[in-house]
């Protein structure tokens, strides 16, 4: 019987014009997606390689000007070798790199930056990890590969099978069936895990192809994207199937199945970002600027004593070697680490409430499978939410470290030479994602699929007793 029906699936899917057709615009689309995906990598990489060399050129140009004192000759730039001026003008550039699964799943990178100056002059505070981006594009998102198969590929699946069982029931041929040695439920079922696996086999080809086409290196994170759009597609299957076992019209089944759509792929998801922002609502923007210039205002008004509270706490610095050629900046040092302490609290209430409705959304996103296959995708490309927030504290990390190398030469007045160039902190960013949480995605959408078939035998199999 299984070799009859995969013959009669595939003859009445070759015949049929809207299932060819669809798999053409799926495959074009599939394309465009990694083209476009492929686009989006390149001006990411090209603008970040730009920002580095022109990094590079700075810090060569510093070089020079210490390697020319270092022969006891001078130098027009020789200020460049001041703590200050490196420490602000020059700064280190922070990025974020591009992995090649990004083509696949931009994410997150359309709202993040992959790249920010790392000067002393900026507060922890302040510092902007936003992308300027134009808003319509931000309210639609990205057209990656990702998009297709999360929006559009489970609309194709309820095409092709939201009829499978009415039809028979409507034409009089299920009746036929049943007076058969065959079991119905069992037969349905084939006929769905025949669908699947033909869809299935194109849609490897396609997303094959479209590897291919936006260079996309094989690795292990591409094997799992393939095991998590398998899964995917399982639970859209599953859910097909059981929608046809309760349905008693082609119409009705339809008409369902795009509700369920809508509701877990649009409405679900919207609902827990929205229930994330009532439960847990982040403490106001304007409010935190305010305290910082607030609080900036009151420092300064008395420079002396805030300066001499720090040296009090820092007396490694505290040195009377020379003319003080830095003071404002010992001021400002000194001001600026009174002010990140006495705004720590604030601050670290944004941060906790952003990591609250983190976890509420990955609690919560069970309820989607869209919410765990786009989770899962971007997950794998580098691109959640969850990686620029650990590029942020890495940023933030990276500048309490840059400050803390060049405060000493402020407060003891000394300029930088060839040797203090050489030993200048390195930035260098290593995501910690692992594709562990993947798989869990994976197995919840496999356990949701096989619950849901298991469900649907059984209510056949007691329509059949009754």
């Amino acid at each position: 019987m299984v070799n009859l029906n995969i013959r009669h699936e595939l003859k009445l899917l070759s015949r049929n014009f809207w299932f060819v057709s669809l798999s053409l615009v799926l495959v074009l689309l599939c394309l465009y997606a990694g083209h476009n995906g492929l686009k989006h990598y390149e001006r990411r990489t090209a603008d970040q390689q730009e920002a580095l060399a022109a990094q590079q050129a700075k810090e060569q140009l510093i070089k020079e000007v210490a390697l020319t004192l270092s022969k006891g000759e001078e130098h027009p730039n020789a200020y460049r070798l001041s703590p200050m001026n490196l420490a602000i003008s020059t700064g280190r550039l922070g990025t974020m790199p591009a992995t090649q699964m990004s083509k696949l799943a931009i994410g997150q990178s359309d709202l993040y930056t992959h790249q920010l100056k790392i000067a002393l002059n900026e507060d922890l505070a302040t510092l902007s990890f936003n992308e300027l981006n134009n808003p319509v594009q931000l309210l639609f998102g990205n057209f990656d590969l990702a998009f297709v198969l999360t929006y559009l590929v489970p609309l194709i699946i309820i095409a092709f099978t939201y009829n499978l069982r009415t039809r028979e029931l409507e034409s009089g041929r299920l009746k036929l069936l049943a007076s058969n040695p065959i079991k119905i439920n069992l037969w349905l079922l084939q006929r769905f895990i025949i669908r699947y696996f033909f869809l299935l086999l194109i849609l490897t080809a396609v997303l094959l192809a479209t590897v291919l086409i936006a260079r996309t290196g094989f690795s292990m994170q591409l094997l799992v994207f393939f095991l998590l759009t398998y899964a995917y597609l399982a639970f859209w299957f599953a859910i097909s199937y059981l929608a046809n076992l309760l349905g008693r019209s082609s119409a009705r089944n339809a008409v369902s199945m795009l509700s369920l759509w809508i509701l877990l792929v649009l409405v679900v998801p919207t609902v827990i970002n929205q229930a994330a922002n009532t439960v847990y609502p982040m403490p106001s923007r304007v409010k935190l600027l305010n305290e910082i210039r607030q609080t900036k205002k009151e420092l300064s008004k008395e420079q002396n004593k805030v300066l001499d509270e720090y040296l009090r706490n820092h007396p490694e610095l505290i040195s009377n070697k020379g003319e003080n050629a830095y003071g404002y900046w010992q001021d400002y040092f000194a001001s600026q680490e009174l002010t990140e302490k006495r705004l720590a609290p604030l601050i670290e209430r944004f941060d906790a409430q952003l990591a609250k409705q983190q976890r509420w959304v990955n609690a919560w996103g069970i309820l989607s499978p869209a919410v765990m296959f786009h989770d899962g995708a971007t997950r794998l490309a580098g691109t959640s939410s969850a990686h620029y927030e650990q590029f942020k504290d890495y940023v933030r990390s990276f500048s309490l470290n840059w400050r803390a190398h060049f405060m000493p030469f402020v407060f003891k007045n000394e300029m930088l030479g060839l040797q203090e160039l050489d030993n200048l902190p390195e930035f260098q960013f290593r995501s910690r994602s692992r594709t562990a949480g993947v798989f869990m995605n994976i197995s919840v959408l496999l356990v949701f699929s096989a619950l849901t078939v298991i469900w649907g035998l059984a209510l056949e199999g007691k329509r059949q007793l009754i």
